[in-house]
């Protein structure tokens, strides 16, 4: 990105009456999203991106794609894959396949009897291998191994996966990616499963953390030697359970499961309840959790279908200035869940195998996870950002605002030089022109001078906000 996103207070060298927030997704008013199966069929009870939990926008098909986890009315402890469509990534439609049997017949959307994560790889060579996935369940009782398939629908097993990290377990498989911001080509792949720890705070002795692992391919991957990536233990939560991990703007965007036990009586630790909030890092390794105690997507209020906890997909879709966050919705009746959880006499294998679960949607515009914005939306402040290199030629500035009107809530910049920390003549705050228009990339200009000098190649920006103002980013264009 030529420019700067405030993901967190990294850009920021300086601050004075200005605050840094996380913003909350907008749910989408259709919610829930996936249909059920009708009560006949496999998917009748569960439909949702958990144990299988991609959704993509495939460029080349101008579709969006998505691979989750069904289960039906049996209350037996089982998932398969589904494969469903759309042109809008609202109203889905799950294409007969004719694959797999389900109760006697084959005229169904499963793909795949197992789950996980899945990649479409734009970069690989070989059209039988442009889809990707990591799969633990049938036919094999344990183990984790790659797939690979020329279309997402018609799938077949490689190799066995089995890192010396996992010591002989099976671990559930929480994100695949492919990461081309990484310029070590050694790391393209990146894979993040969950395993457990000792938890230093009340409820259960054992809570999962994440842990990272990276290689050339899906089949040859190491372990971070900064694992585990997330613990609960470090931060206010009990529990972390699934996350969303998404290269972006020259860092790594990691939406986490943030959950908690309700002392209501329920269970042995309480009811479990999770939302979803965010964590940076520079490296993709090592993550700080940014405002933790404000959510990205919020449970829903007592009553709505997702009142209990959210599971988020593996990965975004970003579609024009849209980011896509997909999350699986649980009531407040998955009592004694997770299974470490179960009250005594509980007579089914898991509360997860036996209560409704559905595929949700949250939006975020581009850049907009988070702002800087006045202490109290009133009184003006301002912050001056870290050096930053201004792209050759003469270039534009851009911000990314919100909450703007002239005259009551706007932004102003003035440019410094870097080398020496006093603005350049013609950039001052006095003569910049009010940002108070909302938008994505509005320009920022002085009088008479719109551009930035040819000579401008490091910069410090410093931003003064007033009234509600927000400032998301600053973009060189």
């Amino acid at each position: 990105m030529n420019g700067l996103a405030f993901l967190d207070t990294g850009a920021v060298t300086a601050q004075s009456g200005v605050v840094h927030r996380v913003l909350e997704a907008k749910k989408h008013p259709d919610n829930p999203l996936l249909p059920l199966g009708d009560v006949h069929e496999w998917d009748s009870l569960q439909a949702r991106p958990w144990e299988s939990r991609t959704v993509i926008y495939d460029e080349e098909e101008r579709l969006f794609k998505c691979w989750y986890a069904g289960t039906d009315l049996s209350t037996d402890r089982w998932w398969a894959t589904g494969y469903a469509v759309s042109d809008d990534g609202l109203h889905w439609v799950k294409p007969r396949l004719g694959l797999h049997e389900y109760n006697g017949s084959k005229d169904n959307n499963i793909c795949l009897g197992a789950w996980g994560p899945v990649i479409k790889d734009a970069g690989e060579a070989d059209p039988r291998r442009r889809y990707k996935a990591i799969l633990k369940g049938p036919p094999m009782e344990r183990g984790v191994r790659a797939a690979y398939s020329p279309d997402g629908i018609h799938w077949s097993e490689g190799a066995r996966i089995d890192l010396p990290a996992w010591e002989g377990r099976t671990p559930d498989i929480v994100v695949l990616l492919r990461d081309d911001q990484d310029p070590d080509p050694s790391r393209r792949y990146k894979l993040v499963w969950q395993t457990t720890d000792r938890a230093d705070k009340p409820g259960p002795e054992l809570v999962r953390t994440k842990c990272l692992g990276f290689g050339p391919d899906i089949e040859h991957l190491v372990a971070s030697a900064h694992n585990p990536i997330l613990h609960p233990n470090d931060g206010p939560e009990q529990e972390n359970h699934f996350l969303m991990l998404l290269p972006y703007c020259d860092q790594y965007v990691m939406l986490y499961e943030s959950g908690w036990y309700v002392p209501n009586g329920s269970g042995v630790f309480g009811q479990y309840a999770a939302d979803i909030r965010l964590a940076v890092s520079g490296d993709g390794e090592r993550f700080r959790r940014v405002d933790p105690y404000r959510p990205i997507i919020r449970r829903g209020r007592r009553g709505e279908w997702d009142d209990g906890f959210l599971v988020i997909a593996d990965k975004p879709v970003i579609k024009d200035d849209t980011v896509y966050l997909y999350y699986a919705g649980n009531g407040e009746e998955w009592t004694g869940w997770p299974p470490s959880n179960k009250a005594p006499g509980y007579r089914f294998a898991s509360t997860g195998a036996v209560r409704l679960s559905r595929m949700g949607l949250a939006t975020v515009q581009r850049n907009r996870f988070t702002c800087f914005e006045t202490a109290d939306r009133e009184i003006p402040g301002w912050m001056t950002t870290i050096p930053v290199q201004v792209p050759g030629g003469r270039s534009r500035l851009t911000a990314n605002v919100s909450d703007v009107q002239p005259g009551r809530s706007w932004v102003e910049v003035e440019v410094l030089d870097a080398a020496t920390g006093e603005p350049f003549a013609e950039l001052t705050k006095e003569r910049c022109i009010d940002v108070s228009r909302d938008g994505l990339d509005v320009p920022v200009g002085w009088d008479g001078q719109p551009q930035l000098p040819a000579d401008a190649s490091a910069v410090q920006l410093r931003c003064w906000l007033y009234g509600a103002a927000r400032l998301h980013a600053l973009r060189f264009v």
